[in-house]
């Protein structure tokens, strides 16, 4: 939350005023974060990283694993790209969506598997951008989203970094799926 926070403030800092928020908007952010906590978990991160992830995990490295799981996740987007472009800047978003895929992996190898962590983070970066990044108005806003790519991205980075490749896991091994034996005939 600091990261897309930080994003936020390099815009209004290049300028942009502070939007104005109401306190019922603090209830529509609550319901969006548990709205969203429930689609996120439901129709994405099931699929993604309690899916996917596991299955690419086992004959490649973690870092490969997370790159694949953001190429195919990205194209989910693409109504929402489609839609309203000026929701979400392509390039920034491209570069967003590669290193969050990276964030959560680790998240994920990093909590034993753990689902509802990775979608509580999801939901909460969903909300927040939903929310707050569409007060800005033009070249704040794609100061903003790309600020937040580059946050995100660097992010990853020190992930990488700290974790290593190859399990995105540090001191241990990714969680890796095991199909289930057949029933003997």
């Amino acid at each position: 939350m600091t990261v897309a926070a930080a994003a936020f403030g390099v815009a209004v800092v290049s300028g942009e005023q502070v939007p104005r928020w109401e306190p019922s908007d603090v209830l529509q952010v609550a319901g969006s974060l548990v709205v969203t906590v429930v689609i996120v978990g439901l129709f994405e991160e099931l699929g993604w990283r309690g899916f996917l992830l596991p299955r690419l995990q086992r004959a490649r490295t973690a870092l490969v694993a997370a790159l694949l799981v953001g190429l195919v996740w990205l194209p989910w987007h693409l109504p929402e790209l489609v839609s309203d472009r000026g929701e979400r800047p392509l390039a920034p978003f491209v570069i967003y969506i590669l290193a969050t895929s990276v964030i959560l992996a680790w998240l994920y190898n990093n909590t034993q598997a753990s689902l509802p962590i990775v979608i509580l983070f999801h939901a909460a970066f969903n909300t927040f951008t939903k929310f707050f990044l569409p007060g800005l108005r033009g070249s704040h806003y794609i100061v903003a989203w790309w600020t937040l790519a580059g946050l995100v991205a660097l992010l990853a980075l020190a992930v990488v970094a700290y974790a290593g490749s190859q399990n995105l896991s540090r001191g241990q091994t990714k969680p890796v799926y095991e199909p289930a034996e057949a029933p003997a005939a």
